[in-house]
């Protein structure tokens, strides 16, 4: 619902309104982003585009919204060595079943429209390696963001924050996302890729369709962009087995454009992370549509910029910077978290904080604060989960993501 403010200071007196999510958001196995100029289903449990190669879940990837679909299957894949390899992607016989919906928190999707920060719609999952034939206690927390205002409204951006609640040290992880391109006639696809952006990309005339990675930053260079030959990589073994899948991750196999029309998949893999004990990571990708390479590769650089530059997307490190004040850190096992302020004069701060159904699971007025301090959130009673808090600092009102963990 949308929210009104009036706020009186002396003979000062101010209107705003705000949006707020009230009541039960549907918990659901998947949803589809379809508020722009493409259409993507996001699952809960890491698969892309479909609930499984079955494809009797999901939508794909249309492109444009009112086009067909591009895309047989896909999947975010994470690990560090050919036998921890956790994915939904194709296995030697099915598709692999390693990535599993965690319980508590619910990973269920949930999907808000529109979401926070003005972001037109904004959807969340989680799941954990507990499918895996040799768990070691990985959480992926995955949060997906579509828009409708021109311009932006050709991608939809994933992020996965992966989170080591195992008891050992994962070295050299990799996080790629596997995409099955069949854009029309899929045995005449052709596709290549673009370092400068780690981009790559699949056609066969018209449109376009690729993948790009957001973070780690451009300045990073992709672990791997790969064009997969399904000639060698796929028919003649039914299906990759996790050992191919990794060598695609870590660069081992390198192929960075197609060589004749034909069939063909593409990797992008970014890393390696270094994951200890209750250490986190992130990962981002833009699933992204083109009507030619241009036009592919400036929707590309709009969602790069928009990944970084727009408010409550950039999650960088272990801080949120706001202006005239500072929200740490966004992941946190036990350990509070804290607004760090500093005001040049006399501010009034209100802090409420919502958990991913919109209702209200704090409010406090910590009244007018000046100079430099900092306010500890008391938020040790809540569940394991993801939550929004919303700061009203005088007229400035922001709203940010955290996860709280146990």
């Amino acid at each position: 619902m949308t929210v009104y403010l009036e706020a009186n200071a002396g003979a000062y007196t101010t209107n705003c309104n705000f949006s707020i999510v009230v009541g039960e958001i549907a918990s659901v196995d998947w949803a589809s982003h379809d508020v722009g100029n493409c259409i993507l289903t996001v699952t809960r449990y890491g698969a892309i585009g479909y609930m499984s190669t079955a494809q009797s879940q999901g939508d794909g990837f249309v492109y444009p919204s009112a086009g067909s679909n591009h895309l047989f299957y896909g999947s975010v894949a994470v690990g560090n060595d050919s036998s921890y390899c956790v994915d939904r992607y194709f296995g030697p016989v099915n598709d692999d079943t390693d990535w599993e919906t965690t319980v508590s928190p619910d990973g269920m999707v949930r999907m808000i429209e529109p979401g926070p920060c003005l972001i037109d719609e904004y959807a969340t999952a989680s799941y954990d390696d507990s499918g895996h034939p040799a768990p070691k206690g990985l959480v992926c927390f995955q949060y997906s963001w579509a828009w409708d205002d021109p311009g932006a409204e050709d991608f939809v951006i994933i992020k996965f924050a992966m989170i080591n609640e195992g008891a050992e040290m994962l070295n050299d992880v990799y996080a790629a996302v596997f995409m099955d391109w069949d854009v029309a006639n899929y045995l005449n696809n052709q596709g290549s890729s673009d370092p400068a952006r780690n981009l790559t990309w699949m056609y066969e005339t018209t449109p376009y369709v690729g993948v790009a990675i957001l973070d780690p930053p451009r300045t990073t260079p992709a672990a791997n962009l790969v064009l997969i030959d399904h000639t060698v990589y796929v028919y003649p073994a039914g299906m990759p087995n996790d050992s191919i899948k990794f060598q695609f991750m870590d660069g081992t196999i390198t192929n960075p454009s197609s060589t004749n029309p034909y069939d063909w998949s593409t990797c992008n893999s970014a890393g390696p992370f270094t994951l200890g004990p209750g250490e986190s990571a992130v990962a981002a990708f833009a699933i992204i549509g083109g009507n030619n390479l241009g036009d592919l590769q400036a929707n590309a650089d709009t969602a790069y910029e928009r990944y970084w530059n727009w408010p409550g997307v950039e999650e960088g490190g272990s801080e949120i910077v706001i202006s005239g004040f500072k929200l740490y850190p966004v992941i946190s096992r036990g350990a509070p978290h804290i607004v760090s302020y500093g005001f040049d004069k006399e501010t009034p701060v209100q802090v409420r904080v919502y958990d991913i159904t919109g209702r209200m699971v704090m409010s406090k007025d910590y009244g007018s604060r000046d100079g430099t301090g900092e306010i500890h959130l008391n938020l040790e009673s809540v569940a394991q989960g993801i939550y929004f808090v919303q700061i009203q600092a005088g007229e400035r009102v922001e709203t940010k993501k955290i996860i709280r963990l146990k």
